[in-house]
């Protein structure tokens, strides 16, 4: 009960907080800084195309609405003895997310993120009492770091898609997790 009471508070802080509109999603390139400053320099008249979210992967960071997020790990878990997968395994993926705004933003799993597999069928979160160390959920201070792990009950698939979005303004995120690179 106590769980449910969280996730109605996190659902009413993400309507309070969000406006309507659309999201600016830009991949955080991982050169450094001196790299990345001497191609800017080089880049005098050229104007930066928009990177195509759909191209991101395990590892990848990307900036939605001034929240850095990272997928850091995609794995397969067993359950324990009262998780037993519905589909065919529980897939749990590890997020990061850095607020660089200056106002407090609310991440909840439920509410942003899904994950779909090869044939576009969409998976919502599942509860797992044994093999998680934290649920990507709950409010992050300007310049605070949230990291937590969030799993899916899914069937078996050659490439699963996490997708990462706001449902109040346009625009998402997509990692592309091929299933060999599921940790096991």
């Amino acid at each position: 009960m106590k769980k449910l009471f969280h996730i109605a508070m996190v659902l009413f802080f993400v309507f309070l907080l969000t406006a309507c509109g659309e999201s600016e999603i830009e991949k955080v390139d991982s050169k450094t800084t001196d790299e990345s400053t001497e191609e800017n320099s080089n880049e005098t008249t050229e104007k930066k195309e928009a990177p195509e979210t759909q191209n991101l992967s395990i590892g990848d960071t990307v900036d939605f609405d001034g929240v850095k997020l990272t997928l850091n790990e995609a794995r397969i878990e067993p359950g324990g003895e009262f998780d037993q997968p519905q589909n065919d395994q529980f897939i749990v993926v590890n997020l990061t997310a850095e607020n660089t705004t200056e106002e407090e933003q609310v991440i909840s799993s439920i509410i942003n993120v899904e994950l779909k597999d090869s044939e576009g069928y969409a998976y919502s979160t599942t509860f797992l009492t044994e093999g998680i160390k934290a649920q990507l959920d709950g409010s992050i201070e300007p310049g605070g770091t949230l990291r937590g792990e969030i799993p899916f009950d899914v069937p078996t698939s050659d490439t699963y898609e996490l997708h990462f979005s706001n449902p109040f303004t346009s625009g998402k995120a997509i990692w592309k997790i091929p299933s060999d690179q599921l940790v096991k």
